[in-house]
């Protein structure tokens, strides 16, 4: 069988591709100082006013509208094409200008280059980024991610990973390689690889790395999630276990719930690893599986952070259930104080009622106990709460707590609470 290879038309086309990116620069360098713009094909589903604001997708805007962001008395999105402006002095950029829509008749000054290649386009304003300094380099990311069809996951890796570039430039490049994939059915390993290795490399900057963990998150189809996991399972690095399980933390993908659900059972988590899992089950996607989890390993901790993220997490979700279990633990003579103080305010921030939480202060004997109830009475100001406030001034035994109840009160505009104070004081 006569096997056909492809490889010289391949290395012909990219030859092409490359030259017609060299005359575009030539054109612009070759233009006189000040203003040239140069406009392209934009990509389906991007449009503007040619002027003031370009929406790039469904509620995604950049720019100012008219009648203060009044989107009734906004000027009709127009689809492309994309206009690039860029200012120049002595042939260098000095700014990277984009619009999108129907040209701006008002401009005056400036040498059209007149329609261009979209490939054509995003190979040269990638080229900026890494020739021009400053924001002039980092603005023309914008433009190339406009271009229709054009082919930018090769150009923004080789910017991701250039670590001489400013640490905002790579971020961007980052977060548009992600975007790069839009439409795909897979994700290829093209784009992943290179983001996985810049989060592994413990050499470049942790924000840089931070981003590559959250584009991860964000790729379609949960490609970045097995990757995670993968990352927050390693030992070698407890910073990049820790932010590959935030990223996971901040998934609804299903995966990352259950990988979340089972992490919290381990018992040889570092500690600051299970903590971000245990608040995690807390937010956004918590579900009342989840919080009955967390009231179960409960006992299994072993350190009063651990046990204060459970408090945390489930005074995110609220609910009767986990109210009922904190006002238990907070009464719970077994366990330290300074737990059952955190338990007490977190019942409070999951909705427990002021006549449960003043069950509480009558219960205990603890005076720190006491302080961080008034405090939470003070707090929630309704009749029930001063009233107890109220009793507390004027029945109160320990006279450290009385004391704080009265200095809290002194601030009160209530009334009620004025003429109980000056009853104390004509005493």
């Amino acid at each position: 069988m006569i096997r056909v290879s492809h490889l010289p038309l391949a290395a012909a086309l990219v030859a092409a591709a490359t030259n017609a990116s060299a005359q575009l620069a030539s054109r612009v360098d070759g233009a006189p100082d000040g203003r040239v713009q140069f406009s392209f094909a934009s990509r389906a589903g991007v449009c503007g006013n040619g002027r003031t604001y370009i929406q790039t997708g469904p509620n995604s805007y950049t720019g100012v509208f008219y009648g203060n962001g009044d989107m009734s008395r906004m000027e009709p999105c127009v689809a492309g094409p994309v206009r690039v402006v860029i200012d120049r002095a002595d042939k260098l950029p000095l700014s990277v200008q984009t619009y999108v829509g129907p040209p701006d008749s008002t401009l005056r000054g400036v040498t059209d280059l007149g329609r261009v290649r979209a490939q054509d386009a995003a190979d040269y304003l990638l080229s900026l980024v890494a020739k021009v300094d400053g924001r002039a380099g980092r603005d023309a990311l914008f433009p190339a991610m406009l271009a229709d069809s054009a082919n930018t996951a090769a150009a923004l890796v080789t910017i991701a990973k250039n670590t001489s570039l400013p640490r905002e430039t790579r971020r961007s490049a980052l977060s548009y390689m992600g975007r790069s994939t839009d439409g795909l059915q897979t994700i290829p390993a093209s784009v992943t690889e290179p983001i996985l290795a810049i989060a592994r490399d413990e050499t470049d900057n942790q924000s840089v790395r931070q981003q590559a963990l959250s584009v991860l998150g964000r790729l379609d189809h949960g490609a970045g999630i097995q990757p995670l996991i993968q990352l927050s399972q390693q030992n070698q690095s407890v910073w990049l276990a820790k932010e590959s399980m935030s990223t996971l933390a901040r998934s609804g993908d299903p995966r990352a719930r259950q990988y979340l659900r089972t992490a919290v059972k381990r018992t040889d988590l570092p500690e600051d690893v299970l903590t971000v899992a245990l608040r995690a089950l807390g937010q956004e996607y918590a579900t009342a599986q989840d919080a009955a989890l967390l009231r179960e390993v409960y006992p299994t901790l072993r350190t009063d952070r651990s046990r204060e993220a459970v408090f945390s997490a489930l005074a995110e979700m609220g609910g009767a259930e986990n109210t009922r279990w904190l006002l238990a633990l907070a009464q719970n003579g077994n366990e330290p104080i300074q737990l059952r103080r955190r338990a007490v305010e977190s019942a409070s921030r999951a909705g427990a009622s002021i006549g449960d939480l003043i069950k509480v202060y009558d219960t205990t004997t603890d005076p720190s106990m006491k302080q961080n109830l008034i405090g939470i009475f003070v707090r929630n100001g309704e009749r029930p709460a001063i009233d107890k406030l109220i009793s507390i001034v004027k029945a109160e035994e320990n006279l450290s707590v009385r004391r704080s109840a009265i200095n809290q009160l002194s601030k009160s505009e209530d009334p009620r609470v004025k003429a109980a104070l000056q009853d104390i004081v004509s005493r």
